[in-house]
C-alpha cells in the first residue's frame, strides 16, 4: 500500500516560474533505460542529446554548463527537451524529483523532498497536523501509520519539542559542522548561527509541528538500520536547525529549502547525523 502525505496530489513544477531551479547544481544520472533510448534517438535531437551526455564510471550524466547547469536548462527556465518534445522524452530523475518513494515494512511511503520550493510552499500552506493518505484515498494520521508499523510512539514524540536552550543550540549547530558542506553559503550561514540569540520563552508557530512530522515521516526508512529513538531524535535535531535558521534569516521557507539540500539530499550527512544520535 502507499501512503501519500495529503498535499501530495497538489504538487505542481513551477517551471520558469521557481526561483531555485533543480536543473542546476548537482550531477545529474541518467537511468539505464532512458540511457538506451538516447542512443538510438533519431533526428537532430537525438544528436544534440549525444553530444551532451557523457559516461561516468558507469552511469550516463548530462555534461553540465557553468554553474552546473543542465545543458537542457533554458534561460526562461525551462527544459529545452521538453519543449523540442514531451515529458516522455526525460529520464527517470527528471521526470519524478522531487517526489520519492521509500519501503517501509508493507508499506510504500511517497512525498516531494524539500529542496524544492513548491514542496516547502505546499508544506507550510497549513499548520494543521501532517495527514496523510492511502493510495485508495482513506485518510490516515501519522500516529495511525506508526502504529500500522508496529512503532510505539506518545503523543509528545509526534510535536516539535520547543524551549530550545543556549546549550542545545550549540550541540545541533556542532552537529551540523560534522557535516560535507553543499556549498561556502551554508558554511558562511553556520558560522552566524553561532550568534544567534535564543529566547527560552520565545512563543514557536504551531507550523513547526507539521515541519517535524514530515521529516520525522520522510525518515522512517531510517528505523530499522539505526532504531526508533534516533530517527526521532534526528527530527527533532533537524527541525531545531531550521527554527535556528529561521530566527536568523526571518525566511521559514528558504530556511527549510536549504536545510533540505545540505542534509534531506545527502545520503551521507543524514547517515552521519543518525549515527552521531543512536
Amino acid at each position: 500500500m502507499t501512503i501519500y502525505p495529503d498535499f501530495y496530489k497538489d504538487f505542481q513544477c513551477k517551471a520558469d516560474k521557481c526561483q531555485h531551479t533543480c536543473c542546476a547544481g548537482w550531477e545529474i544520472d541518467i537511468d539505464e533505460k532512458t540511457a538506451g533510448k538516447y542512443q538510438t534517438l533519431p533526428g537532430a535531437l537525438g544528436d544534440t542529446i549525444r553530444e551532451n551526455i557523457i559516461a561516468v564510471a558507469d552511469t550516463w550524466q548530462f555534461r553540465l554548463r557553468g554553474e552546473n547547469r543542465c545543458p537542457f536548462l533554458r534561460g526562461d527556465g525551462l527544459c529545452e527537451l521538453i519543449r523540442r518534445a514531451d515529458e516522455s522524452i526525460l529520464c527517470d530523475i527528471c521526470a519524478n524529483h522531487p517526489r520519492f518513494f521509500v519501503t517501509v515494512s508493507d508499506y510504500e511511503l511517497a512525498g516531494v523532498g524539500l529542496s524544492c520550493e513548491k514542496s516547502c510552499e505546499l508544506l507550510l500552506a497549513d499548520t494543521a497536523p501532517l495527514a496523510l493518505l492511502t493510495e485508495k484515498g482513506e485518510q490516515l494520521t501519522l500516529k495511525g501509520l506508526l502504529q500500522q508499523l508496529v512503532l510505539p510512539v506518545s503523543d509528545e514524540d509526534l510535536c516539535y519539542q520547543t524551549g530550545l536552550t543556549t546549550e542545545d543550540a550549540a550541540f545541533v549547530l556542532d552537529c551540523m559542522q560534522k557535516t560535507e558542506p553543499i556549498d561556502a553559503a551554508w558554511t558562511s550561514q553556520l558560522a552566524q548561527l553561532w550568534d544567534v540569540q535564543i529566547a527560552a520563552d520565545g512563543e514557536v508557530p504551531q507550523v513547526f509541528d507539521r515541519i517535524y512530522q514530515y521529516i520525522l515521516y520522510r525518515a522512517l526508512e531510517h528505523v530499522p538500520a539505526h532504531g526508533l529513538g534516533a530517527v526521532l531524535s534526528y527530527a527533532q535535531l533537524n527541525t531545531d536547525y531550521i527554527y535556528l535558521s529561521e530566527q536568523l534569516t526571518g525566511q521559514l521557507d528558504e530556511s527549510i529549502r536549504r536545510w533540505s539540500e545540505q542534509i534531506e539530499y545527502s545520503t551521507e550527512n543524514v547517515k552521519l547525523l543518525l549515527e552521531s544520535l543512536a
